[in-house]
């Protein structure tokens, strides 16, 4: 049988329902009773009748009436909790404003990083169907790689063609290719960027059109549809529906008729265009199974999957191609996407638009986290902190009635309106910092409540939250004190409150800590990648990137010319420049051997490509335009020979098959970003049908004047905008993503290390306050101004050391992890950790110490008259 309720329990619930005008009498006569039955007849038996007079007890005359029970008046209880809030607030400035300080710092970064996330998660949301709209996409099975990935992002036109035909499921498909070309008229020319798609572009991905019928815009091959803004720098503000635009792709010109304006794509849509033109007036256009050009993307009916789609595959392929393609499928399938994940996919080859990096917004978000937590955690070490001066006032509230409840409310209430104030100081923070976030990311992202429906029911939201986080434990703790204890002085619950408060703050310092880890070690990453010997010569090398063959005809006149200027030192061309050769294919070193095929990564180059770039060759000869056979003259990197087993010197006068002689070896050299290892590399002389490229080492003397020697001279030759970059620029470009991660790191490393700070510096504060009757007591007893900051000092300081030993597993498991990623990577040494530990206990040291001085330093006597 189930024991009966404990007295305690019983007369609570006589409290519940009796009035409470009789209740003191009744329960002082009932604990009366109580205790002669227990005497008489025991425990079991006392309880028994206890329950029986509750019982009995439960009738009109005894029940409190809900209508006249005398209860606070809510509206002037609220009132009065404002009143005491505001007091407190202005009475106590410098809690108030280590406390707004650190709230308001830690709401503007999670603002800040909740708009890059937002803004980052909502591309393309914004077309019809997006649930339905995917894109299809290759895997190769064999296990080859291509810049790291097996994953390819275009496929040959006809299967497009095919799928839609044999695939009910798929309502709408189309296809696409990019490329810049130059548009202009009589008035303007410009280099742009855009799309060539098919007629059926509308169908799948819904653009506002301002003129034009989306149906019939792109129907015939010369028409093209341009976006607001190109249109209006085009033509100004006349109409420019049916006047003519040529297009020049190299030496391809043609005639274009505008057919329609479009408004601009969104800034949150991947696509990046300023035109769209028939994909079959290409110049590049491919209609052949031999070839996968197309990036395809589809809307599938509603219940139909992409896995269903991927399924069929194999029989689509097998009755539309031919029989020696069909085996090649054995080593690639064909997979659906869903588009709405497309923006944050960066692990596919080819791709067009302006991806996402999906590590940067996982790492953002949990900065943004962190760094909130790290604004509450002060909050409530402040709160904790602070309980003694309020204990009096939960005591003296819980003599006159008050109960539980209303005092946690009276609590989390003072931390909600603290939160909204730092709410509108982190505005002003947003308002200075946020363009320089805005510019740091590449993201137009900005506060905009009319234009971001979720931002405002957002802040409340947080306001909210951070309120009752931070607010969450000290409302507790304080509000169970118990008045008498509190009254005499004795108050058992402080000490659990310290312990809980030296856990935050020992969790505090080792989030710090982590992000400091973190963040030197990116930079020193960064650092490593640039200062790595990779092979080449980066400094004082011009590159110019040509669009047209006319110019790339004349190259040997310009070359004169150039040669004839002192500051100019050597000139060259090529497909690519050394910083990113992404080109391969598939070679066979032996005649008739198709068993060994090796994926190599080539481009073309003309002679003085290596004494441009400073590439030592190890055996062999360099090209040269006056060789017989200049154009099937080879160079091969070491790493080649290696994988088609040869030496160096072995290599000279091999042929390799459908792509001429090696002449040369040359030292292996990076060619792509150190994320990637060094692969087999071929250098072919070209005969200039396939350069893009023209590279300049300059003397360092007069760099305007040859810049505007090089623009002259092009411009003779070329309709293309002059273009131009230094090769250590374009180098670092390639480590943009790594660069813009280790400075935002790093900016909200150290704000978190502020945020911390400030709190220390307000519970140090606050502990010497509530300490000064000990320190005059030391004082008096002739204790040293040196060993009271030693005593005063040395519980925070061991915290910080308690969160250091925290950080270490947590910070190394995370570099590895990050470090993973790179070919060639640092190794994470000692230092990385005693660096941070070192600078944190330092900055914590200062921070104590300097009040702790002060304190020590104050006359005994008036300690012991203020206490």
């Amino acid at each position: 049988m189930k024991a009966l309720p404990s007295p305690k329990k019983l007369l609570k619930f006589l409290k519940w329902f009796c009035k409470p005008e009789y209740h003191p009498d009744i329960e002082g006569d009932l604990l009366e009773l109580y205790e002669r039955k227990r005497e008489k007849h025991g425990e079991e038996k006392a309880r028994w009748a206890l329950l029986k007079e509750i019982i009995l007890l439960m009738r009109p005359g005894i029940i409190r009436s809900l209508k006249n029970s005398q209860t606070l008046n809510h509206n002037g209880m609220y009132q009065n909790y404002l009143k005491v809030a505001c007091r407190n607030l202005f009475r106590q400035k410098r809690y108030t404003v280590i406390n707004i300080g650190g709230l308001a710092i830690g709401i503007a970064c999670f603002v800040a990083i909740f708009l890059y996330v937002t803004h980052e998660l909502s591309y393309d949301r914004h077309f019809d169907n997006i649930d339905r709209i995917y894109r299809v996409y290759t895997h190769e099975k064999s296990g080859e790689e291509y810049l790291g990935s097996a994953y390819y992002a275009t496929i040959p036109l006809p299967l497009a063609e095919a799928m839609m035909t044999e695939f009910p499921e798929i309502t709408h498909l189309t296809s696409m290719e990019e490329h810049d070309v130059l548009l202009g008229n009589e008035r303007h020319h410009y280099l742009e960027n855009g799309l060539w798609v098919d007629t059926r572009f509308f169908d799948v991905f819904s653009f506002r059109f301002l003129q034009g019928n989306p149906s019939t815009a792109l129907s015939h091959p010369e028409s093209i549809v341009l976006t607001r803004s190109l249109a209006s720098k085009l033509f100004g503000n006349d109409d420019p529906i049916g006047k003519n635009l040529t297009r020049q792709i190299r030496q391809d010109i043609k005639v274009f008729t505008v057919s329609g304006i479009i408004e601009d794509p969104p800034a949150n849509t991947t696509f990046r265009f300023s035109f769209l033109a028939p994909l079959q007036s290409h110049i590049y256009y491919r209609n052949s199974w031999d070839t996968s050009n197309a990036h395809t993307f589809l809307v599938l009916s509603k219940g139909a999957t992409a896995e269903a789609i991927a399924s069929k595959m194999p029989d689509l392929l097998k009755k539309y191609q031919k029989e020696s393609l069909w085996t090649n499928y054995h080593q690639e399938a064909y997979l659906l996407q869903p588009f709405r994940e497309y923006h944050l996919e960066n692990q596919v080859n080819n791709d067009i638009g302006l991806k996402g990096n999906p590590r940067l917004v996982s790492t953002f978000s949990v900065i943004a986290v962190l760094v909130l937590l790290l604004a509450c955690i002060n909050y409530m070490n402040l709160a904790i902190a602070r309980s003694m001066n309020r204990a009096r006032e939960v005591g003296l509230r819980k003599a006159i009635g008050a109960v539980r409840r209303q005092l946690i409310w009276q609590f989390l209430g003072e931390s909600i309106l603290l939160s909204f104030v730092a709410l509108l100081v982190a505005f002003l923070l947003l308002a200075i910092f946020l363009p320089v976030f805005a510019g740091l990311i590449e993201r137009p992202i900005e506060v905009d409540l009319f234009e971001n429906r979720l931002l405002l029911p957002g802040l409340g939201l947080l306001v909210l939250t951070v309120g009752l986080l931070s607010g969450s434990y000290p409302a507790f703790f304080i509000s169970g004190l118990r008045p008498v204890q509190v009254l005499k002085g004795k108050l058992t619950n402080i000490s659990m409150g310290r312990r809980f408060q030296r856990i935050l703050i020992t969790g505090q310092y080792a989030v710090s800590i982590v992000m400091i880890i973190c963040s030197l070690v990116i930079y020193a990453q960064f650092h490593f990648m640039q200062q790595r010997e990779i092979g080449y010569d980066r400094e004082h090398i011009i590159t110019m990137r040509l669009h047209d063959f006319p110019s790339l005809e004349k190259y040997r006149v310009m070359k004169s010319t150039w040669s004839n200027n002192p500051n100019i030192i050597q000139v060259t061309a090529s497909g690519h420049l050394p910083t990113n050769i992404t080109s391969n294919s598939v070679i066979n070193y032996e005649e008739g051997n198709t068993d060994n095929p090796l994926v190599i990564y080539r481009t073309n180059i003309t002679d003085d490509f290596l004494a441009v770039y400073g590439i030592e060759l190890v055996a062999g000869k360099d090209v040269s335009p006056a060789s017989a056979d200049a154009k099937n003259t080879l160079l091969l990197n070491e790493k080649a020979c290696q994988a088609l087993g040869w030496q160096p010197d072995e290599a000279i006068g091999k042929h390799i098959k459908h792509r001429g002689t090696v002449i040369g070896v040359v030292k292996d050299f990076h060619m792509l970003p150190l994320k990637h290892g060094i692969e087999p590399l071929m250098l072919r002389m070209s005969d200039q049908a396939w350069l893009e490229y023209i590279s300049v080492k300059i003397s360092p003397e007069d760099i305007p004047g040859t810049l505007s020697l090089l623009e002259s001279t092009i411009k003779q030759y070329s309709n293309f905008p002059f273009e131009y970059s230094f090769l250590d620029d374009e180098f670092d470009r390639r480590y943009k993503a790594d660069l813009t991660m280790g400075k935002t790191v790093g900016f909200f490393t150290i704000l978190s290390i502020l945020i911390a700070s400030i709190g220390l510096f307000g519970l140090v504060v606050l502990a010497l306050d509530q300490r000064t009757r000990e320190i005059g007591i030391r004082k008096v007893m002739g204790a040293s101004t040196l060993s009271l900051v030693s005593t005063l000092s040395q519980d925070f300081l061991r915290l910080v050391i308690f969160g250091f030993l925290a950080a270490i597993p947590i910070a190394w498991y995370l570099t590895d992890w990050w470090l993973n990623d790179y070919a060639y990577s640092i190794d994470i040494s000692w230092w990385m950790f005693a660096l941070p530990a070192f600078a944190v206990f330092t900055l914590a040291f200062l921070t104590i110490s300097s009040q702790s001085i002060k304190a020590a330093m104050s006359n005994p006597v008036e300690c012991l008259r203020q206490e």
